[in-house]
């Protein structure tokens, strides 16, 4: 079942995709590392695996879109100190514009899709890291920011952004006998709870009724969304022999 076209249909031959990119930087290690780079994609055919809801039916069927040309450029940068006093930082970032080639054809139509924001394509990311460890008592804390997504070629619908931490704590013993430096671990996975949506689990061509470019009216199809988890914790007890 295609929820782009409304019916059953089969899927045809998906041409190849392929990729040209470009990409300059500067990197930096030593005390301090760093790295820096700017790149430009473009896509051909860029193939998307998606799913859709049989109408009527809590039934979920596989959906591969042909999406057509997509153009990403942007610049991303990480930094981090090796350990000082045992503790380390690390930081990194992303900006991102990636765009659509091309109209998508659609129930004998064009939906006008040039030019618009690709699906799953933030603008912004980023994340915060900071680890300890002394070789006994170690831990590490992570920050991360997700922008907001489209998960509609026609830009009309999407998911909000979101932040997330996890926290790592332990403790390593000294060696007992065959057991090599066993140690305890506790994680804890989205400190703050976070009720987000952390991905569309399917792409929709429009997700409102929308006129096309010959003037067809095209019904629209709400993706599918995949909910991120909510606060977790977990402990570990490992060793080497």
């Amino acid at each position: 079942y295609d929820p782009n076209a409304g019916m059953i249909s089969a899927a045809g031959q998906m041409k190849p995709e392929y990729t040209i990119s470009e990409e300059i930087g500067f990197r930096h290690t030593g005390f301090w590392n760093l790295s820096v780079s700017a790149f430009n994609l473009n896509i051909t055919n860029h193939n998307i695996s998606s799913s859709g809801y049989i109408p009527g039916t809590t039934e979920v069927v596989a959906l591969p879109i042909n999406a057509g040309g997509q153009t990403s450029r942007g610049v991303q940068a990480e930094f981090g100190l090796r350990p000082w006093h045992h503790i380390s930082p690390y930081l990194s970032g992303q900006y991102l514009h990636s765009t659509m080639d091309n109209n998508f054809s659609l129930a004998g139509d064009l939906l006008p899709t040039k030019g618009k924001t690709a699906v799953g394509s933030p603008k912004f990311t980023g994340a915060i890291g900071l680890q300890y460890d002394d070789g006994r008592f170690f831990g590490n804390f992570n920050l991360r920011y997700t922008d907001s997504q489209y998960t509609t070629f026609m830009n009309d619908e999407s998911i909000p952004s979101y932040i997330t931490s996890d926290l790592t704590i332990g403790y390593r013993m000294k060696s007992i006998g065959p057991a090599q430096h066993p140690q305890i671990q506790l994680n804890l996975t989205n400190i703050g709870d976070s009720h987000y949506l952390a991905m569309a689990g399917s792409t929709t061509a429009n997700a409102r009724t929308t006129r096309g470019i010959y003037g067809s009216s095209i019904a629209g199809s709400s993706p599918i969304y995949l909910i991120g988890a909510p606060f977790g914790a977990y402990v570990s007890v490992s060793t080497g022999f």
